[in-house]
């Protein structure tokens, strides 16, 4: 049973990205999360690794109480299943590894930061900050405060885009998956396509903000822009009922 006034589930098709999210207060994982940015905003918490045991604890108990649900008996699998099980899982994440979707989103994720790191946002700040000098002061902070939105946006989702791509991969190569008697729109799968779209399309703008702001840094940016087209197109084509997913919360 949810908390009253949650949302079931949506916290499954979400960016994580808790502090910018409008349902924060309505989400389980968003209430933890503001108990920690509350407690950060404090200072130090001293019963910080305590709550981190008792949730473990609470963890372990849930799954014991699931697996006895579902008839599982979590201590009676062999160590020869344990190690085909684990056999099994590490083909899964080679072959989602290897997909094209995912080394396209590595691939993006490694220039990303490299393109991230380099002087151009100090040098940004920089030349802000002298027109203010030279009394051009005229939506100077505006600039600033979009700028930083805009990395703020493009650091967010770097490492984000390939996890979900890798995640997507597996989901879609898992065939016993449980949601497999649902239509296409309504599995799993797709929820996960779908956020990693929306992710793409986000980083698209920010790249497109900063192609506005930096017109010296035009082939770098559209090099990036080109990759995240493609990235988004080939999952598009891969995942064509993605756009269709309702996702609790964001979506009714």
């Amino acid at each position: 049973m949810s908390i009253q006034g949650n949302i079931p589930g949506i916290h499954n098709w979400c960016d994580r990205w808790c502090e910018k999210c409008p349902f924060i207060a309505r989400c389980a994982v968003g209430e933890h999360e503001l108990e920690i940015i509350e407690q950060e905003q404090k200072g130090f918490n001293p019963d910080f690794w305590e709550d981190i045991n008792q949730q473990f604890t609470k963890s372990i108990e849930l799954l014991d109480e699931l697996a006895k649900d579902k008839g599982i008996d979590l201590k009676g699998i062999s160590d020869e299943e344990w190690e085909n099980i684990d056999k099994e899982n590490r083909k899964q994440q080679l072959d989602a590894d290897s997909h094209p979707i995912s080394r396209m989103a590595s691939q993006y994720a490694k220039e990303c930061e490299r393109i991230v790191n380099l002087d151009f946002i100090e040098n940004l700040y920089y030349s802000e900050e002298k027109k203010i000098d030279l009394g051009l002061e005229d939506n100077v902070y505006k600039n600033i405060s979009k700028f930083k939105e805009t990395i703020d946006v493009i650091r967010w989702y770097m490492f984000f885009i390939p996890a979900k791509c890798n995640r997507l991969m597996m989901e879609n190569m898992d065939t016993e998956f449980e949601d497999s008697e649902f239509p296409p729109e309504e599995r799993s799968y797709n929820g996960t396509a779908k956020i990693t779209l929306i992710s793409i399309e986000r980083s698209i703008a920010a790249w497109g903000f900063l192609l506005q702001l930096l017109p010296d840094m035009q082939d770098t940016i559209l090099s990036e822009l080109a990759l995240l087209q493609k990235l988004h197109r080939s999952i598009r084509n891969e995942f064509p009922d993605a756009m269709r997913f309702i996702r609790p919360g964001f979506d009714d």
